[in-house]
Formats: C-alpha cells, structure tokens, sequence
C-alpha cells in the first residue's frame, strides 16, 4: 500500500509519545484554502493512537511517522501505509469524517501491519477496522456508543458468505457484518480472552500474512475453545443472520414461577446457528429486572427458568450482541 501524493500543500505536525517509548512523528497536509478546516477535521490523532495502542499493541511503524493528507479522489479515505489519504470534499471543519479518518488509521494494524494472505480473507482488514471504529468509541464513552456505532451497521447481509465474498468484496457484507462477527466471537469467548486474542493475534502476525484459518487457529489457542461451529456460521458457510421467532409463558407453582421459553429459528441461509444469548426479565418496575444466560443449540429450543417473581415481560439479547431479527410473538 504504498503510494506517493504531491500537491501546493500546506502541513503542520505534532509529536505522540508511544507505549514503546519511542516517539512518533504525525504530519497533515491539505490544500491551502483547505488548510484550518483540515486542522480541526485532523485533530483527536493522539487520542485514536493512544486507544489503538492500549487495545492491540504499539503502533506498528513508530520509526517512520503517521500522516494525513488530502486528495483529489472523492470515493473515501485510503489507508496507504503511514500516509492516509482522505477526499477533499470529506474536510469540512466540523469533525463530520471522524470514523473514517479512525478506520483508516487502524487498517495500519489490520491491513498494513497483518496483511491477509488473500483476497477472500479480506474481511480481516474490513471487518476489524469496523469494529475498531466502535471499540475506540467504547473507550471514550462506553459499551452504549459501541452499540450505537454497531447498530448503525446492521443489516441482513444475505448476499455472500464473509469468508469468500466474491463480487461482495468491498461492500457492507465485508465491512459491516465482518465488524458484527467480531463482536459476536467477543461474546463467545469472554472480554479478557477477546481483547487478548486481538494483541496476540498483533504480536504473532505483524508484518506479514494471516488468513482467516490463521485467525481461527490463534483464536481457539488463547480461549481454549473449539469455535469451529462459530467460523462455520458466521465466516465461511452462513449467509445473511438469524430470524428468530419466540414465545414464552408462566404457570405458578406454590411460591414460585415457572417459565417456558421457546426459540424458533425461522432463517433460509443456514440452519441452526448456536450462540449463547442473554434473556432479560423485567418485573413490575422497568428498572426491577435480572438477566440469565443461555444457550441455544438447535432450530427450535425450549428453556425452562424457576424464578421467585413473575416477570411482566422479557427481552431476548437486550444488549444487543447478535446479528438477529428476533420477533417476539407474545408479550405475557
């Protein structure tokens, strides 16, 4: 990814102090009637290194420098290796090219550092650098902002398997569910275990090739897990999400509640995924709830639950975590 941009610019630059220690050099370049809307759009530069270098590892070219510059293509941003390039029309003074200018810095990371051993592994430049963008979110503002900046790149993504995606190379599926996927394994393996798959993932690939395999393999070596019916539905053989039809109902039983929810999945692009999914039980008051976990491992499922109150309603994932359309038949 290399490439070499020339123009009457005007620059500035600033320095960051690295995790490493070392210290890096950061250059922006604009057009000269560009040059203040470009200063506003192009700070916070420290702000995504710093999060990107606490979550997966030290920037990966600390000895050259970080740029930023304008260009003549309007399609985007572009993230050529230490010198990004963004559209003139994205630079407007007002911060409105934020999550593209921190996407293309975290393809130094996903793309430039670990680059895929081939064209049907692209998701893992694409998908991680959407993730990125929420998790850098995260870190500012909280699990909330995550979930607004995922939510905003929902989508049924029935057109193509991620791994493989063809004539989807570099459309939503690639982007958008790559990025859900991955939040999707967070949920799989735990916090801990997600973020230290990201750094060592990092450590081992960097300045080289890693395929989808590659990741998988890494994956189930820090979790511990075997996530083959993971990668299975959601990387190489599942095409679009889950529908999910469900119900549920209360009979009392001396002091107690017992609950039957069923789980039906109604989706054509693969058969019975299974996930772990968090039911919410709110009682007589909104803010009155508890939350169980289960998992789901077939296309119709029925959980039973005991519970000491009787719930007024529930909520099936209500943080969210799944690429699924869940339609609840009954609200008891």
């Amino acid at each position: 990814l290399i490439a070499v941009y020339s123009g009457n610019y005007k620059t500035y630059s600033e320095k960051y102090r690295s995790i490493s220690g070392d210290t890096l050099n950061l250059s922006y370049y604009a057009l000269p009637k560009n040059i203040e809307e470009a200063k506003k759009d192009f700070s916070g530069h420290t702000s995504y290194i710093k999060v990107f270098e606490e979550l997966f590892g030290p920037y990966p070219f600390i000895k050259e420098k970080y740029s930023v510059a304008e260009f003549w293509w309007q399609g985007g941003a572009m993230e050529n290796q230490t010198l990004t390039g963004i559209g003139s029309n994205y630079i407007s003074g007002l911060r409105l090219s934020t999550d593209m200018l921190i996407h293309e810095l975290s393809h130094h990371w996903w793309g430039n550092a670990i680059t895929p051993k081939t064209w049907k592994d692209i998701w893992l430049n694409e998908g991680f650098a959407t993730y990125s963008v929420a998790l850098y979110w995260e870190k500012q503002s909280g699990f909330s902002a995550l979930q607004s900046t995922l939510n905003a790149k929902f989508g049924t993504f029935d057109h193509g398997t991620l791994y493989n995606p063809g004539n989807a190379l570099f459309g939503s599926l690639v982007f958008n569910k790559g990025g859900w996927v991955l939040h999707m394994l967070r949920k799989e393996v735990g916090d801990g275990v997600f973020f230290k798959i990201l750094k060592e993932y990092f450590l081992k690939y960097k300045y080289g090739n890693a395929s989808t395999a590659d990741f998988k393999n890494l994956s189930e070596k820090v979790s511990k897990k075997n996530l083959n019916q993971f990668f299975n539905q959601w990387v190489y053989k599942g095409v679009g999400i889950i529908e999910i039809e469900a119900d549920w109902m209360q009979v009392q039983s001396n002091n107690n509640y017992n609950l039957e929810i069923r789980i039906k999945q109604l989706q054509k692009g693969y058969d019975i995924y299974k996930f772990p999914i968090d039911i919410k039980f709110i009682y007589d008051k909104q803010d009155d709830y508890t939350v169980s976990t289960v998992y789901v491992s077939s296309r119709d499922t029925v959980i039973n639950i005991q519970s000491k109150k009787k719930p007024a309603k529930i909520i099936l994932d209500p943080d969210k975590w799944f690429l699924a359309n869940i339609k609840m038949v009954n609200d008891n």
